[in-house]
């Protein structure tokens, strides 16, 4: 009875070695066929769902795939956070040993550019600039926040201080932002004077349309991961994402530029 629980126990021992290694081996060789693809400086993390992997990886089909790569430089917005996440995934060539993995195909894809407050205020020259989302509740710089509204113009809350102009307290500036197209919109809209209406402005008279002007971006999205086209855009913490969705998507990820050739890497 001893023997057979020593072995049973080493049985589950040597599965759960094989299960994280494979699912390790899968994640690499997915990591570096995309950094490869996409002239990344490092591998992206990938993270492969699903239980139990090995399962899975004999029928190379997936739950899901998870893909993030940190401090990307483009020449939209500065360095960028890419994430994408794809359900019901394919992999070509099927068999989890083959060295090189040539495709993936996806029954839904949905990636993400998420753009950093620090690197955004020193891209666009507002060094100390905060990125704080506004409850939908408080705002009405254009009037009633109906739902469709707020789908279409996202509140956000701008902080930053001016000292080029003498302005060293805070300045907070309500603002939405608006996806055209491809074209995300920061446009300020007033300036905010808090919930119960107690913040002072501490910008001059006659600087304050220059100051309210200092806050509008631009930003030329052109796409989102894997060439999706840009959907919807909102703040989240200090950070402005703009996210799109594609499905019975095909990716090569030997094709140059796979994650995505409008980002300006």
């Amino acid at each position: 009875m001893r023997k057979l629980i020593v072995g049973a126990l080493g049985l589950v021992v040597v599965l759960v070695l094989a299960e994280l290694g494979t699912a390790a081996y899968t994640e690499h060789r997915i990591s570096r066929a995309l950094r490869a693809s996409a002239d990344l400086n490092a591998d992206p993390d990938v993270v492969v769902r699903g239980f139990p992997f090995l399962v899975q990886a004999a029928r190379g089909e997936f739950v899901g795939v998870d893909i993030r790569a940190d401090r990307v430089d483009t020449d939209i917005a500065g360095r960028v956070t890419i994430e994408a996440g794809l359900d019901d995934v394919t992999l070509e060539p099927a068999a989890w040993y083959k060295r090189r993995t040539d495709a993936m195909h996806a029954r839904i894809l949905e990636g993400r550019i998420v753009m950093h407050q620090t690197e955004l205020g020193e891209f666009y020259d507002i060094p100390d600039l905060r990125i704080t989302p506004l409850p939908t509740g408080i705002i009405d710089a254009f009037g009633t926040a109906t739902p469709v509204t707020i789908a279409r113009f996202r509140p956000v809350l701008l902080t930053a201080t001016f000292p080029q102009h003498g302005i060293t307290e805070e300045v907070n500036v309500e603002a939405r932002l608006r996806l055209s197209g491809r074209q995300l919109n920061v446009e300020p809209m007033r300036y905010y004077p808090g919930r119960d209406g107690s913040w002072k402005n501490p910008v001059p008279e006659e600087l304050r349309d220059e100051i309210l002007r200092s806050f509008s971006i631009t930003i030329d999205v052109q796409e989102v991961p894997f060439g999706l086209p840009p959907a919807v855009a909102y703040a989240q913490g200090g950070r402005l994402v703009v996210e799109g969705e594609g499905r019975n998507v095909s990716l090569e990820l030997l094709r140059r530029n796979a994650i995505g050739g409008g980002l300006g890497q």
